[in-house]
């Protein structure tokens, strides 16, 4: 049965990364990150701490996070992580929100501009949109940047509800956001599709929230041991129209 409602992902989903994400190096280790876009910021705001440290910091801080993630899925926002790695810096307690949050806003302005909305995909959402309500599901931690690549790339219009983790409080895979985006569009787990390209974020959160799952796996990855089978695999959001038609 089509769904009368679809759940999408943002980043990766609707709109990708630019291929090319610079590296830098921290202590003597190359590190693919978008915080090179950084330095010039960091040297600024932060003149006495050596870029390296920092970097070593805020990797420090993103483990943490991690780790501590599960079962709760509590988002935590992209001016705590600079602000937490500030004080594993030894920064001044007072004087760390305020430049925490510099850093963040240029972190982000950076990382919107490296996204792309793919070849294909405006005309995907605008066949979508016209067909049936659509929902976004994002875990981004920082929500205005989030927003602003939806409207940069006009894609913001096409969605009837709009969940960001960083805004909810909560990210993928805790069913809560999947249930927040649904009872948005007034719709129910056995009336939706849930369509994203991470295993542990989409699949499995999908899962958790009840939905059939459709798995973007542009690279033909295989499945890992122990997760559930999505309900349908696709190589990328182009084809999902075809799908919901039955002609895939």
């Amino acid at each position: 049965m089509t769904p009368r409602v679809l759940l999408l992902d943002l980043f990766g989903t609707v709109v990708h990364f630019a291929p090319q994400v610079p590296t830098v190096e921290v202590a003597g280790t190359p590190w693919r990150t978008t915080m090179g876009w950084l330095q010039a910021t960091a040297a600024d705001a932060l003149p006495e701490v050596a870029f390296s440290d920092l970097l070593g910091a805020l990797m420090h801080v993103t483990q943490e996070i991690i780790h501590a993630r599960a079962p709760d899925y509590h988002e935590i926002p992209s001016r705590e992580r600079f602000r937490r790695a500030l004080l594993h810096l030894d920064v001044d307690a007072a004087t760390a929100p305020a430049i925490a949050e510099r850093l963040s806003l240029a972190h982000m302005q950076h990382l919107a501009a490296m996204t792309v909305l793919p070849d294909g995909h405006l005309d995907t959402m605008r066949q979508l949109a016209a067909q049936r309500p659509l929902a976004l599901v994002s875990n981004f931690d920082h929500g205005p940047t989030a927003r602003r690549v939806l409207a940069t790339h006009g894609v913001t219009d096409f969605f009837s509800a709009i969940v960001i983790s960083e805004e909810f409080g909560r990210r993928k895979p805790h069913p809560t956001i999947f249930a927040a985006a649904l009872e948005a569009v007034g719709a129910t787990p056995s009336e939706a599709w849930y369509v994203g390209d991470s295993v542990g974020d989409d699949v499995v959160g999908g899962h958790n929230a009840g939905l059939p799952v459709v798995w973007i796996n542009a690279e033909e990855r295989p499945l890992p041991a122990g997760v559930a089978a999505p309900s349908h695999v696709i190589r990328g959001l182009p084809d999902l129209p075809a799908l919901l038609d039955g002609s895939a």
